[in-house]
């Protein structure tokens, strides 16, 4: 299955690993699962990664991260947790300064990209697709790999409470836990320890939450002014529509946040009768039926009104 990747791999030197812009667990888990991997294969090897939110910042390595490429050229970029070229967090220029790209991601896609690619949308997490494609290429998996696959594939999985739940995914995980990684510090850093500006954050948005088709659908925006102002970074803001969804009745929910260049971030999640993934590709996103994600291209009256209409269609 990854035999031509292997290929690639074992020619190139000098490698670069990236994710998508505003990097969560399994853009995190991923990436650095496959730098570890081949710098213990004795490549030389950079993770390219932007600002992470600090709930992240106690992995290790993680501040190894680099956010451009140095090189005039390089042999090989590998791509991870990313459904189009244009939501990696890496530039056009540096981009192209690749001779060959590997993807591997388990989002829907109409837009792949690379010389060799692997998509597989029912998968749960990269990070499980990373620990097949690992293994199958002999990579050796040691505890600090376990533990960002872990992190990446807790994450994506909502520790292992959505649909999307494989039984390879929990066999996976407990082959992660025989490497002796620490899973319970890894949870509670992920899902229990949060800033009280965080929770402050949190509140905000349930306060703003708009209410639509008889309770199905629950709609909520924060500022970017708003986020700044309780001291927190972009990348805080994000799970904000785990809180929208778990009222009873809820279909979709949709948190929207407005970002520092001035675009407004749709995160979109549903609770199984909607393919909310159509949607977000509708608006030149993607995801999987569960969860998916655009930005808005137009003002966010404008912008607010077609998802409407279109969740209306999907409701209906």
């Amino acid at each position: 299955m990854f035999k031509k990747a292997k290929e690639m791999i074992e020619k190139a030197n000098k490698i670069y690993v990236v994710g998508h812009i505003n990097p969560d667990g399994d853009a995190i888990g991923s990436s650095f699962a496959v730098y570890f991997a081949l710098k213990n294969m004795g490549k030389d090897v950079n993770v390219i990664m932007p600002k992470y939110s600090e709930s992240f910042a106690f992995l290790p390595g993680i501040a190894n991260a680099v956010e451009s490429v140095e090189e005039e050229c390089y042999d090989l970029l590998i791509a991870v947790d990313s459904s189009v070229k244009t939501r990696l967090a890496i530039s056009e220029k540096d981009y192209n300064k690749a001779k060959q790209v590997i993807m591997l991601d388990h989002h829907k896609t109409s837009e792949p990209f690379g010389d060799f690619q692997y998509i597989n949308s029912e998968i749960p997490a990269a990070s499980q697709i990373i620990y097949d494609f690992l293994t199958e290429i002999g990579c050796e998996i040691d505890k600090t790999i376990a533990t960002y696959l872990y992190a990446g594939i807790v994450t994506d999985t909502g520790s292992f409470n959505y649909s999307s739940t494989k039984p390879s995914t929990l066999l996976i995980a407990a082959k992660l836990l025989e490497l002796n990684i620490d899973f319970s510090e890894i949870c509670k850093k992920l899902n229990d320890t949060i800033k009280e500006a965080k929770l402050r954050l949190i509140a905000l948005t349930i306060d703003n939450m708009e209410v639509y088709f008889d309770g199905k659908f629950r709609y909520s925006y924060v500022s970017y002014e708003d986020i700044k102002r309780l001291g927190l970074d972009e990348e805080d803001a994000e799970g904000m529509t785990n809180y929208l969804r778990m009222v009873e009745g809820t279909e979709i929910a949709v948190a929207v946040r407005g970002k520092s260049n001035g675009t407004n971030k749709v995160s979109m999640r549903s609770n199984g009768k909607v393919d909310v993934s159509k949607i977000a590709i509708s608006f030149d996103g993607g995801g999987h039926a569960r969860a998916a994600g655009y930005t808005m291209p137009k003002d966010l009256e404008t912008s607010k009104k077609e998802l409407l209409d279109a969740v209306g269609v999907m409701l209906k």
